[in-house]
């Protein structure tokens, strides 16, 4: 089950980190952290569905790709619709940049395990409504879903 295997993995994520903690030398900075909420409009087959996903990102600092270029690693849950027993965990790599002061683009590749199991990319277009808040719109592509993401990012 997909559901417990994430929650084996945040389980185990949790308790790798306390014990770290306690020697003072924590896993992961609270910093670098980003959750995020979304809907989706889904194509499956023939059929459009709205979903939603949370999710969970940790910015790569030490992964410098380019001047400008940020990088991070993003986990999250996805249910692909109402109407269909669908969802998935997924894990991708994300790579962005700014092009003004507030608008961004952002591309991602990694892997859905799920109903849609396999190579999922995309890319897509960030609002910045301060330092802490980003709006995203992406466009995802799955071995057998594509979609269009709604997606708020807060930075812990």
């Amino acid at each position: 089950n997909q559901l417990a295997a994430l929650g084996f993995a945040l389980f185990t994520g949790v308790f790798v980190t306390a014990a770290l903690a306690e020697e003072h030398k924590p896993l992961l900075n609270k910093d670098k952290i980003s959750i995020g909420a979304g809907l989706s409009r889904n194509s499956v087959g023939r059929n459009d569905e709205t979903g939603f996903q949370f999710f969970a990102a940790y910015d790569l600092t030490q992964v410098n790709v380019m001047d400008g270029v940020k990088s991070s690693v993003e986990a999250g849950l996805m249910d692909y619709g109402y109407s269909r027993d669908s969802t998935g965990i997924w894990g991708t790599y994300v790579v962005n940049g700014m092009m003004t002061e507030k608008l961004g683009w952002l591309a991602r590749i990694g892997l859905d395990i799920g109903d849609d199991s396999g190579l999922m990319i995309g890319a897509g277009v960030s609002y910045a409504t301060d330092e802490n808040l980003v709006l995203r719109g992406e466009y995802v592509i799955r071995d057998e879903v594509d979609s269009l993401q709604f997606n708020l990012v807060i930075h812990l």
